[in-house]
């Protein structure tokens, strides 16, 4: 379990555990953000990453063998959100920006997050 700034207690482990706890002490924007761009993903998503956990949402990271990529990518596309899409809908909403000093989302607003997409709450 890890508690990262604007998202509350994770459950994670491996290589972005170690990359989020580092940013989470140093990264002036906040543990997953810091640790997603340290591991890659753009300053532009990232935040868009971190505003979807935070939403409710599930990121899941792997490193795996280049031999692998194209299987498991197929696999995690099957359940994949479009983050643009999403963000875009956030945005019309009146969202800016995440905030590593929000607080994440409850049970409640997270059914409701999940409702307006169509994803049952499980």
């Amino acid at each position: 379990m890890l508690a990262i700034p604007g998202l509350g207690p994770v459950v994670a482990a491996g290589w972005l555990v170690s990359t989020a706890a580092g940013a989470a002490a140093g990264a002036a924007t906040g543990g997953v953000v810091g640790a997603l761009t340290q591991a890659g993903i753009s300053e532009e998503e990232a935040p868009l990453y971190a505003e979807g956990v935070r939403r409710g949402g599930t990121l899941v990271s792997a490193r795996v063998a280049d031999t692998d990529r194209a299987r498991l990518e197929s696999i995690l596309d099957q359940s994949a959100v479009n983050l643009r899409e999403r963000s875009s809908g956030w945005r019309k909403s009146g969202w800016k920006s995440f905030d590593p000093s929000s607080k994440p989302y409850g049970a409640e607003e997270v059914r409701k997050e999940r409702q307006l997409y169509g994803a049952r709450m499980r």
